[in-house]
């Protein structure tokens, strides 16, 4: 057997050569370093870390290869990799849970990707009021963490998706009326700098900071870990409707209905989730929503329009904790990395007339373009998600945030999202969200139901959201915190994927 093993090192030895040579490309030793500093911490391409990791991007549009993948494990690794990637000038990527669907923004081709998936602590501080989450986390496994103390956090509503990129994007929950967006509920971060520093942000120290984290996306340093507030919760009602398609008018309806003040939307209490599904190849119709409800009431006055329509399926019931709920969102759909996928979004005046404009819109542009019949497995959902007076008016009284939405009555983030199967098709996809937003946005200005906003974590591709934050008030401040804590802009042009400040 000592011939074996010889074999086998002797094999080990020159696969580990080939693959730094192949990392080493480019005019760049990166990788190489990297090894040398930080050895298992670091995986090569076709080494069994680098095939198991390197793709875990939840769409296939997002998966790429980068030159090696890194995975520090803690704060003082991620500093001392970021030390190395800016000496060389590297170029490189950063993934939490490469939930976002769009190419580059949480992996790289020809480059280094800094997987945070190591960073799974969880700790309990200032008497269980606070929660230290780390960025390597999805939001099911904090969900049932916290459940067994009784408690909550204002986090994703898909079990699936990761921690840091919904955070530093704002973060839509079940619970914005009450808590605002979940960034919102983040009371310190603690961020590694393109000088490799470590700090922390919150409301004493790093002030601008702080404030700039609260949906400034990838732009300003790597987060290694979120403190967050917690709030008591115990039994909750909630899960996944899905209606009799013939009731498509109904629906419809009742989502206008819930986007108005004394229409549901404006409960506290209350998150409604409606999406219109088109089958492409055969027109079929699906009506879905997920719901949540913060008590033990089986029928919500909030919810009254929906409960009425008849369904095909409802697993709605109370259910314990928050951990529970959750279960009902860990579907394939949002978990699964075999599928290709784009979202795209727009800003709507909170009012019926808005949603029946996009509903309207999603049914005219798919008529109008019958190629995406022949497209293997393209499955379309329409959703527009309500952002309450209440939700905007509490982030402004937590300290603000760059999105600076005003309250108003509340508005509309629509959102249009596509799956489908096969790389071949990716353009006329894109041709048919691009279009669908764009006629949305005529037509909605047309009728002044317009409201100029693009919710970054649903973005598309090409899409400039920070334009438009704080109705165009925002970006100079963000781009003056950006210069003070990254004076060379290594996190626009080193870390150039996904939603830059330019």
């Amino acid at each position: 057997m000592a011939w074996f093993r010889l074999f086998s090192s002797l094999y080990f030895i020159l696969s580990f050569i080939s693959c730094i040579n192949a990392a080493t490309t480019g005019r760049t030793n990166t990788c190489y370093e990297l090894v040398k500093v930080f050895g298992d911490k670091v995986s090569l391409p076709r080494s069994a870390e680098y095939v198991t990791v390197a793709p875990e991007n939840w769409s296939e549009t997002a998966q790429l290869s980068p030159n090696c993948v890194f995975e520090p494990e803690s704060a003082q690794d991620v500093a001392d990799g970021v030390r190395i990637l800016v000496k060389h000038k590297t170029k490189f990527a950063i993934r939490g849970g490469g939930h976002m669907p769009v190419r580059g923004a949480a992996n790289i081709d020809n480059g280094v990707l800094m997987s945070l998936n190591k960073f799974t602590m969880m700790k309990m501080t200032k008497q269980n009021t606070v929660a230290q989450l780390g960025p390597g986390l999805r939001w099911h496994e904090v969900y049932n963490w916290t459940s067994t103390y009784g408690l909550a956090v204002s986090g994703g509503r898909y079990a699936p998706v990761g921690v840091p990129g919904y955070l530093l994007g704002g973060g839509i929950s079940f619970f914005g009326s009450r808590y605002g967006w979940s960034t919102n509920m983040v009371v310190n971060y603690e961020v590694v700098l393109a000088n490799s520093s470590i700090l922390n942000a919150n409301a004493k120290e790093n002030t601008d900071l702080f404030w700039a984290l609260k949906g400034g996306s990838n732009n300003y340093g790597i987060v290694t870990r979120f403190d967050v507030k917690t709030f008591p919760l115990g039994e909750v009602y909630g899960g996944l409707s899905i209606f009799e398609p013939q009731y498509l008018n109904d629906f419809v309806n009742a989502a206008a209905y819930f986007s108005t003040l004394g229409g549901g939307s404006d409960d506290l209490n209350a998150s409604y989730n409606p999406s219109v599904q088109i089958e492409a190849k055969t027109g079929k119709i699906t009506l879905l929503s997920w719901c949540a409800y913060q008590d033990a009431n089986t029928n919500p006055a909030a919810f009254a329009n929906f409960t009425r329509i008849p369904t095909l399926f409802s697993n709605n019931a109370v259910m314990p904790n928050l951990a529970q709920l959750s279960t009902t969102t860990d579907t394939e759909a949002f978990s699964a990395r075999n599928g290709r996928q784009v979202f795209r979004a727009t800003g709507l005046k909170a009012d019926p007339a808005s949603v029946l404009l996009a509903n309207a819109t999603l049914f005219k542009i798919y008529n109008a373009m019958p190629e995406l019949k022949k497209l293997k497995g393209l499955v379309i959902t329409s959703t527009p998600q309500m952002i309450s007076r209440s939700w905007l008016e509490v982030a402004r009284a937590s300290g603000g945030d760059p999105m600076d939405i005003e309250p108003g009555n509340g508005l509309i983030f629509h959102l249009i999202g596509a799956a489908w199967e096969e790389a071949k098709d990716d353009q006329l996809v894109y041709k048919f969200t691009n279009r669908f937003i764009a006629e949305l946005d005529k037509a909605s200005k047309a009728r002044k139901l317009d409201r100029q906003f693009i919710y970054i974590n649903d973005a598309g591709p090409g899409q400039k959201p920070f334009g438009l934050y704080g109705n165009g008030r925002s970006i100079k401040r963000m781009r003056a915190i950006r210069d003070r804590y990254d004076p060379h802009h290594y996190f626009q042009t080193l870390v150039s994927g996904g939603f830059k400040l330019g």
